[in-house]
């Protein structure tokens, strides 16, 4: 146990927020776990589990001076070739497990844009997705079993850890943000490597067209490996943070990864394309690549308070999210731009501001509102893939009835009565 000072990274994730801890436990096993969770059941103390710190939501923010219980350390693994599996520890970075993969001739599949960095303990609690999760699917579509920490400190299996029939407590657990257990191990399923397809860049004068090219493939029953977006805006932060082969002045960009290539040539000609580059070479495919890969360095690079949300639309809505997203941008005080994976409708749009000032932080907070309403006007969904956590607890009225939302608590009441499990989060 040690003690935590006010600037420590461990009371901050992705977000602008900070919060306020007790203490750090940095748990090497399960039995740590188990040992940290009882105590504080005991005691009454507030605990928040942690992985990497690389949530956009507020998720591993410390509330109420808790206890920060980091897994970060739990980071066994052992691959089953025969069996395509995976087993391993909730601290594991992701790239880790991809590259062990490589080395056996598979791939996990799953490819959250911070897998770099990001644990795979905090992909499940936020059922990550990634750039090819319009084909490939989400964390959740891989996880084949879970061994948690109960909040009263008992250890439990689902999935491939207990075979008796029963509730599939598998996927409770993903996506609950850590508020009903810690899970402390994971089994993954583990894939044959896919066979790549071209990469192709497009831009747009307009965002509107490359919403509707969006609309168009996914419309064709084209299902491509990669499909993702970015406004003229995000493609300029991007562009002056490390110059991109025309992309100087574009409404929006669209990176594509597909074995469609003549199918999607079209559908981006007819909707006005003004610019096309396709590369099949893998190595001059990244440098098209870096556009999207050097968007989240950019923002920081430009701007000293910013706040990065997710949402989702159904595709026939994605253009008239885009549009509204780059008019709000040319309305307000703030710097506000968006990008996502546009094949399954998610997403991300950045509030970006000079100065970390509290009328910069308000006004972050007016247009995010503004966000929401639009997003669940248009029967879509606050979060894609970063989750609920401390940024859109306040929101979730407006997704979910109150009948709804009360089974949700009744649930969280049954695993952690004490509400001691990562408090504060997801429910207003």
């Amino acid at each position: 146990m040690t003690d935590i000072p006010s600037d420590s990274d461990y009371l901050a994730d992705a977000t602008p927020h900070r919060g306020s801890a007790c203490a750090l436990i940095m748990a090497a096993t399960e039995s740590d776990v188990v040992q940290t969770v009882r105590f504080c059941n005991e005691n009454n103390l507030p605990i928040v589990p942690r992985g990497a710190g690389t949530g956009l939501s507020g998720g591993c923010i410390p509330l109420d001076n808790a206890l920060i219980l980091s897994t970060e350390r739990i980071d066994h693994l052992s691959i089953d070739s025969d069996n395509r599996t995976a087993t391993c520890g909730p601290g594991l970075i992701t790239k880790q497990l991809m590259d062990a993969a490589l080395d056996q001739n598979l791939t996990y599949l799953p490819d959250p844009a911070s897998y770099e960095e990001s644990t795979l303990g905090g992909n499940v609690a936020e059922n990550a997705g990634g750039l090819r999760c319009k084909r490939f699917g989400v964390t959740r579509d891989y996880i084949l079993g879970l061994k948690a920490v109960m909040p009263d400190g008992r250890v439990i299996g689902t999935g491939c850890y207990n075979q008796i029939s029963g509730f599939n407590l598998t996927d409770l657990f993903i996506g609950s943000e850590g508020t009903l257990a810690i899970i402390t191990e994971m089994t993954l399923e583990l894939s044959p490597i896919p066979t790549p397809g071209d990469t192709i860049l497009v831009a747009f004068d307009h965002p509107s067209d490359a919403g509707q090219t969006v609309t168009d493939i996914v419309s064709a029953g084209i299902i491509t490996t990669v499909l993702e977006f970015l406004d003229g805006d995000a493609a300029a932060c991007s562009n002056e943070y490390e110059k991109n082969e025309g992309l100087d002045q574009v409404g929006a960009i669209l990176l594509i990864e597909t074995t469609n290539e003549d199918m999607i040539r079209k559908i981006c000609t007819d909707n006005n394309a003004s610019y096309l580059k396709i590369e099949s070479d893998p190595k001059k495919a990244d440098q098209l690549w870096k556009v999207r890969r050097n968007l989240s360095l950019a923002a920081k690079a430009v701007a000293e308070l910013r706040l990065s949300e997710d949402v989702a639309v159904p595709i026939s809505k994605f253009t008239e999210l885009v549009d509204w997203v780059s008019k709000l941008n040319k309305q307000s005080e703030l710097r506000i731009n968006s990008f996502g994976h546009a094949g399954d409708g998610n997403l991300h749009v950045n509030f970006m501001a000079n100065k970390d000032t509290t009328a910069n932080r308000a006004l972050i907070d007016q247009n995010v509102a503004l966000l929401m309403k639009k997003t669940i006007a248009l029967g879509g969904t606050l979060t894609g893939e970063h989750g609920i956590g401390l940024e859109k607890r306040q929101y979730l009225p407006l997704e979910f009835d109150p009948s709804t939302l009360g089974v949700m608590r009744d649930l969280k009441t049954i695993c952690d009565p004490a509400s001691i499990l990562n408090p504060g989060k997801i429910f207003p």
